[in-house]
């Protein structure tokens, strides 16, 4: 038992290669960033602000940060006077410091299976739905832990070159992000869980990235880019801009949404007959198995 956290790890994760695996490379990102963050502290921190002003007021709510990260959100939720604070991650690393820092309640468990019933009025997900294996486990089991009518606010990378997550082009472990959207496949796949977005935002606005007009250009991108960066600070701040004319001059890194839960997911067996046969082969594998080491 961790002493600043609960664990939740499900025992067919913690027998699972494949998913102790996932677990160690989301440990070894965790300790990466603490030390070296692959984006700013502070373009995080401000995603963070931009993301609880879209959610709205959570005065007296009970709210849940699944893949809490660094902090940054939970930090922002508890300056609106919540009822409680969640933090969930599947980094230890991650999870430690935030408990540590913003004395919050954490729970060790994978994204894939929450240990909760109609326990929360708001769930946010940010930046962990390109990560999730499984990401319709998530979104049934998020729909289970929400109350009727509560928010699930995710966000996700927008449009992203996936030629950056090949291992073929450097990246060290086997994969990180998994999946990628627009708003129309994003939408679409909130909303078959149960959900009704009634909020679309984009952030994560950088003028390294213009919008394929302004990129024609090549001056009128280098005065853009000039300008919002004496604007702003600098480079990382430049998603404090207005969404609307932060579209008008970049391509946005990010999209979000936040959806009110309308329906409760019922489970179904919806896979008899492939279920049978995998639990008759791992039977048969099982057998064999054994005859192997009797003989041995």
């Amino acid at each position: 038992m961790h002493p600043l956290f609960k664990e939740y790890l499900r025992s067919s994760d913690r027998s699972d290669p494949g998913i102790m695996s996932y677990i160690d490379t989301y440990d070894t990102l965790a300790e990466r960033n603490q030390a070296n963050p692959a984006t700013s502290n502070r373009h995080v921190e401000i995603l963070s602000e931009n993301f609880a002003r879209a959610i709205g007021d959570i005065t007296g709510k009970d709210v849940c940060d699944v893949g809490s990260g660094r902090g940054y959100l939970i930090q922002n939720f508890k300056k609106s006077k919540p009822r409680s604070v969640t933090a969930i991650d599947i980094a230890a690393p991650s999870l430690s410091d935030v408990v540590n820092r913003h004395q919050v309640d954490g729970y060790l468990a994978n994204a894939e299976h929450l240990p909760f019933q109609d326990h929360f009025d708001v769930i946010a997900a940010t930046d962990i739905i390109e990560h999730v294996l499984n990401v319709s486990n998530f979104l049934v089991t998020a729909n289970w832990a929400l109350r009727d009518g509560g928010l699930l606010a995710a966000r996700v990378p927008y449009l992203e070159d996936f030629l950056y997550y090949s291992n073929y082009h450097g990246l060290p472990v086997h994969y990180t992000h998994i999946r990628t959207f627009d708003k129309k496949t994003f939408v679409e796949l909130i909303e078959s869980f149960g959900f009704k977005v009634e909020k679309v935002m984009y952030d994560g606005f950088d003028p390294n990235y213009p919008n394929q007009f302004v990129a024609l250009f090549p001056k009128l991108r280098d005065f853009v880019h000039k300008k919002l960066r004496e604007q702003f600070g600098g480079d990382d701040a430049v998603t404090r801009i207005n969404p609307w004319i932060g579209r008008l001059l970049m391509k946005p890194i990010e999209i979000g949404v936040v959806a009110r839960k309308v329906k409760t997911m019922v489970p179904v067996d919806a896979h008899t007959s492939f279920r049978q046969f995998h639990e008759a082969r791992q039977k048969t594998n099982e057998e064999f198995t054994a005859n192997i080491a009797e003989k041995v």
